[in-house]
């Protein structure tokens, strides 16, 4: 075997276990293997999880407080000030902040990754023949997916679909939108589905966020997934107004989304700083009720969505870290419920953008990441910063905080 791991905690078990790797793939996982392995590690009870996967974020968006002016943190403002910022974007520029975020999330253990690359007659192709070298260039660090993206609407924006169209010959993985910026959002929807069936690749929507008044957009995005036969092929983000319904229509669209088999991401960091802004008192959260969701059937998620721009200010691409944050906000309070959560960073998010080999099981992919904690309720609670990250059955990235104290 060319990698074993002695000693390590694994989520929901409850005795240390050994892991062996060889050729990139678990090959076991038992209390004691026998043998030795090329590399040896010893995990000394630490706890082992799957590696993160980050499955919505915008690598070409990442990075841009130093160019925007903004002054109200408005959904319209972030959205103006953008469009004003790429007009200046180039394909190194975004290919220079895009490196920053991938090579920090690899230190942090996220082993996948789907990026929205934004295609429009303002930034047409740069977006996505910035990102295409980069996906091969990782590629040992961590899986990349591009979903090519109309953040600023499709009917209305003339060329949007063509240039849509020729993204994904160039390379795209999946096709997606914001329908609900788009003056004909059902006209949107059917437009992106064309091209997903076209070149038969799944569908990513942002959907349902903002915190106004228009009518709900997935009963229209379930109808076409069962229409199309996309069942198992579609992903949303954000999904904020779910947060606002009632219990009996929250079961109600939960049950409908869980039988099209649509996978739904929560993105908290994102969605906590922009929803619920006109809200003067008892100010809404707003964000995917994710455990409540996944107590109905839908396979739920969560996600970075942006670092350090008009639409989230924050953040270093540290999946962990939102994994904390959703936790608190959702009131996550048991071991089994941490483990949920964590659940939504790893395997649940792998099975929302269509990774079949992801997990702490013989015969996937040995994409995983050893934590200076004990238990996911530690890892959850503080984001150990110590961690070694391996890919693929080979370590990739090794971090480990140093303090230095002067008592007096």
């Amino acid at each position: 075997m060319d990698l074993k791991i002695t000693q390590a905690w694994l989520p929901g078990r409850s005795h240390p276990c050994d892991i062996a790797i060889d050729k990139g793939t678990i090959i076991e996982i038992a209390p004691a293997i026998s043998g030795t392995a090329t590399t040896m590690l010893e995990a000394q009870g630490k706890l082992v999880i799957p590696g993160l996967v980050d499955a919505h974020i915008h690598l070409d968006k990442a990075f841009l407080l130093d160019r925007v002016d903004w002054q109200t943190g408005t959904f319209t403002e972030a959205l103006q000030e953008t469009a004003n910022a790429k007009r200046s974007f180039t394909i190194a520029d975004i290919q220079t902040r895009a490196r920053r975020v991938l090579e920090q999330a690899i230190a942090f253990g996220t082993t996948a990754m789907r990026s929205h690359v934004e295609v429009d007659p303002l930034i047409q192709l740069t977006g996505i023949k910035a990102l295409l070298p980069l996906r091969d260039k990782y590629a040992w660090g961590i899986t990349l997916q591009l979903a090519i993206f109309a953040q600023e609407g499709i009917t209305n924006q003339p060329g949007t679909e063509a240039l849509l169209r020729q993204a994904m010959t160039l390379g795209g993985d999946v096709i997606g939108s914001a329908p609900y910026v788009d003056p004909e959002p059902e006209q949107n929807i059917c437009i992106v589905f064309d091209i997903a069936q076209a070149f038969n690749c799944d569908v990513d929507f942002h959907l349902d966020f903002l915190d106004d008044d228009a009518p709900l957009l997935l009963p229209l995005v379930i109808a076409e997934t069962l229409k199309r036969g996309w069942r198992g092929r579609v992903c949303l983000g954000h999904m904020t107004k779910l947060a606002g319904l009632p219990p009996g229509e929250l079961e109600a669209i939960a049950t409908a989304t869980a039988t099209a088999g649509i996978s739904i991401l929560a993105l908290p960091a994102t969605d906590l700083y922009m929803m619920s802004r006109r809200d003067t008192h008892n100010v809404r959260r707003g964000v995917a009720p994710a455990q409540t969701l996944a107590a109905w059937g839908v396979n739920t998620g969560v996600a970075t969505n942006n670092v350090q721009n008009l639409f989230t200010p924050f953040g270093d691409g540290d999946l962990l870290k939102i994994c904390t944050l959703l936790a608190q906000v959702l009131h996550l309070n048991t071991a089994a419920s941490h483990e949920a959560c964590l659940a939504m960073a790893t395997t649940q998010a792998a099975q929302a953008i269509g990774l079949s080999k992801h997990g702490l099981v013989p015969g996937n992919d040995a994409d995983l990441v050893i934590l200076e904690a004990a238990s996911v309720t530690e890892a959850i609670g503080a984001a150990p910063s110590n961690r070694t990250v391996i890919k693929k059955g080979r370590i990739v990235a090794q971090s480990q905080l140093h303090q230095t104290r002067f008592p007096t």
